[in-house]
């Protein structure tokens, strides 16, 4: 990958680090390592909000905000892809204070935030929204009414015909697999959960799982609790219409038979027909690897291509031409360390990282940032 001229070429479904510009040793701003963020996109940028980082030293990161609120990052990062530079975005209004673990989906020029925890974790969860207009950083609270989701972190979320759907998550002590509906125009939660019978089966409670929306249902891929991973080989179903759980048996990897691995606190990210899983942990092994799922046929796929290092806790987005960006998580099972590397896809170590990676996965690619904290 040359940058002589700006230009850069992308193989499809390789992994790249992306190098931003400047580093932090010389003063140029930039997002710590860290983990439990989420990151979207919107235009030529994606922004990070929140994350977690227990390992920075009380001198490495003098920053009024992260003196108040360490080791959370209350903080919003705006990376602008074609000039590769970070800017820390200051807007109006009140950030969330629940800033691991929440959930954030992109609409139009705004990020919405939901969910979450403060320190320590499932003390102080949140159930609310959070609406930040990413042109110009500023935050609002949304006021809403009927029956919410309780007080949690690590739920999945997604958007369908302005509709929130939030599924799961954990108070810290108990996990959840109900299922709530934010109708956006009227601010007014419905709670969709069926009460659960022999004739049909309520999915494992978990948190750190995935979900999409596709022809009416919603689809659980992943996630557990703190002592298990869940597989996805069968996925848990809800349909919207029915407001019943089934569950839809997909296929191996024709070429290889085999399935991802059950996992949690991976990534996954919907592109038109397909979604494209990476990374996570079972509880004693971080991934690697990225599948894609064909959803017209239920057909799971490995690429072939890993990111350099195994990650999860880390955050991914998918741009409209079909790019997927992948920045920061947890690279080390042993030290705790954290990213702040930008891959396409990339990146793992229980350290954070400040790794960034692309992959363009519509003819896949895949990019990485590399500016891991060790």
């Amino acid at each position: 990958m040359s940058s002589s001229k700006g230009i850069y070429r992308f193989k499809p479904l390789v992994f790249h680090f992306v190098r931003p510009r400047g580093n932090l040793k010389d003063g140029t701003p930039m997002p710590m390592p860290r983990s439990g963020h989420r990151i979207v996109c919107h235009g030529l940028s994606f922004y990070s909000f929140g994350g977690y980082n227990p390992k920075i030293g009380p001198n490495e990161y003098l920053d009024d905000t992260w003196l108040m609120t360490n080791p959370l990052f209350q903080e919003l990062w705006q990376f602008n892809t074609v000039s590769q530079k970070w800017t820390r975005v200051e807007g109006a209004g009140r950030m969330p204070e629940e800033l691991a673990s929440h959930s954030a989906v992109q609409l139009g020029h705004n990020m919405l935030v939901f969910g979450g925890t403060a320190m320590p974790f499932g003390d102080s969860s949140s159930d609310s929204l959070h609406i930040c207009h990413l042109p110009t950083g500023n935050w609002q609270n949304v006021v809403t009414q009927g029956s919410k989701p309780e007080p949690m972190y690590g739920q999945a979320v997604c958007l369908s015909d302005d509709k929130l759907y939030v599924v799961g998550g954990t108070t810290g002590f108990q996990y959840s697999i109900d299922v709530h509906c934010l109708d956006l125009h009227e601010r007014a939660w419905t709670d969709l959960s069926p009460t659960s019978s022999r004739m049909t089966p309520t999915p494992k409670e978990r948190y750190r799982h995935e979900i999409v929306e596709h022809d009416g249902s919603l689809y659980v891929l992943g996630g557990g609790r703190s002592d298990a991973a869940c597989d996805l080989t069968d996925l848990p179903t809800f349909s919207l219409a029915a407001r019943a759980w089934s569950f839809t048996h997909t296929r191996p990897d024709p070429a290889s038979g085999k399935y991802p691995a059950p996992r949690r606190c991976h990534v996954a990210s919907k592109l038109g027909h397909y979604v494209y899983v990476h990374g996570g942990y079972n509880g004693e092994e971080a991934f690697a690897d990225l599948w894609r799922l064909d959803l017209r046929v239920w057909e799971w796929q490995q690429l072939p291509c890993k990111s350099p290092v195994p990650l999860y806790f880390h955050s991914a987005a998918v741009t409209e031409e079909g790019c997927m960006y992948i920045f920061g998580g947890v690279k080390d099972l042993r030290d705790n360390k954290r990213s702040a590397r930008v891959t396409k896809p990339h990146s793992y170590r229980w350290a954070s990282l400040n790794i960034l990676l692309t992959v363009f996965i519509t003819n896949t690619r895949l990019l990485l940032m590399d500016s891991c904290v060790e």
